[in-house]
């Protein structure tokens, strides 16, 4: 009898000591799924092209940077080919689709000394409504060339289409491929024109293009929180009200918010328009004809003022060709290294005034 409960506290013994490791054992595999699982939902999130304005502190396993915005993406994704779209920017266009999803847009006047956008999307972005679409004038194909972008836009001063013909710039026109463009029959023309990523991955298929690499800047990681700026802002004052940018420093973003015409700036999806980087380029600029429109001297280089967490610093752009990408240099000559995410490039007269605070 004492010897078979001997044996029966034995096996008990093992019993227990075998359901022990069981417990140790599943608490360990959960912990690794758990880890493991979320650890491979930061990689797809933050890698991901759709979420590009996600991307701008997590690297990744197989991650580089792409070059348009030296934002970190799965490698493969990193060179889609960029599109440069003419974005309006009267008051009767506003408010704007896409523009808050945009890599790097230039803004710089069109006539009148009314404002237009240049938006350089990477075609991973899934957009499906872009615009309203207007009218090229040569400086924005400049800057379209520099980063290898297929530039859309509808029709054009005779300057720009004369340069789009003898320079064999690769763009689509609406006047000449309306089946890609729409017109919302909503808005009041001539402000309704649109196109989507979609429409334009088609043209792409069609005319078989092959990927052009961009030429990237010189990007780094963000500064340290503890380093940054509590705030700060920067006022451009072109010449009418609605038209005034400001942005606004963001510290726990390391962002800047765009501002314009007094109200924070939201694309028609109502998000705000923020940018990591913000630029001011001083250009001269001249009226070459009845309707206004302009000549800037977009080649050669001048005075810019770079803007990078929330801090402002004077320095000098440099551009040798029309399709060279435009380089910023600090006083010393040193080149400007960007934050990954985002930039705007405000394009404006060397006799506005910019406040910096």
């Amino acid at each position: 009898m004492a010897k078979q409960e001997l044996t029966n506290k034995a096996k008990n013994k093992w019993l227990f000591m075998i359901a022990g490791f069981i417990v140790i054992f599943l608490f360990i595999f959960a912990v690794y799924v758990f880890f493991a699982d979320k650890n491979k939902n930061i990689v797809d999130f933050y890698a991901s092209p759709v979420n590009h304005k996600k991307t701008e502190v997590i690297k990744c396993d197989n991650c580089v940077r792409r070059n348009l915005d030296g934002v970190y993406v799965k490698s493969g994704e990193e060179n889609l080919s960029p599109v440069a779209v003419i974005i309006e920017n009267l008051l009767e266009a506003r408010p704007q689709y896409g523009l808050a999803q945009a890599n790097l847009v230039y803004e710089a006047e069109a006539e009148g000394r009314i404002t237009r956008f240049l938006a350089i999307f990477d075609l991973g972005n899934n957009l499906e409504k872009i615009g309203p679409i207007r009218s090229a004038r040569p400086y924005f194909i400049d800057w379209a060339a520099e980063v290898s972008a297929l530039f859309v836009h509808c029709g054009g001063s005779p300057q720009a289409l004369a340069k789009i013909i003898n320079e064999s710039v690769f763009d689509l026109n609406e006047f000449y491929n309306g089946d890609y463009f729409w017109r919302d029959r909503k808005i009041d023309p001539p402000h309704n024109i649109f196109i989507s990523n979609e429409n334009i991955k088609k043209y792409l298929e069609k005319k078989e293009k092959k990927e052009i690499l961009p030429i990237p800047w010189k990007y780094k990681d963000d500064l340290m929180a503890e380093k940054r700026p509590d705030a700060a802002e920067i006022k451009i004052n072109f010449p009418f009200a609605d038209y005034l940018v400001e942005w606004k420093y963001n510290r726990d973003k390391n962002k800047y918010t765009r501002f314009m015409g007094g109200a924070v700036h939201k694309d028609a999806s109502g998000e705000e328009i923020e940018a990591k980087n913000v630029i001011i380029e001083f250009a001269n600029a001249e009226e070459i004809d009845e309707k206004l429109r302009l000549r800037i001297d977009n080649i050669g280089q001048g005075k810019a003022i770079v803007c990078i967490d929330g801090k402002c610093e004077e320095g000098e752009w440099r551009k040798n060709t029309s399709a060279a990408r435009t380089r910023f240099y600090k006083i010393d000559g040193e080149e400007f290294e960007f934050n990954a995410g985002t930039a705007w490039i405000e394009v404006v007269r060397p006799n506005y005034i910019v406040e910096i605070k």
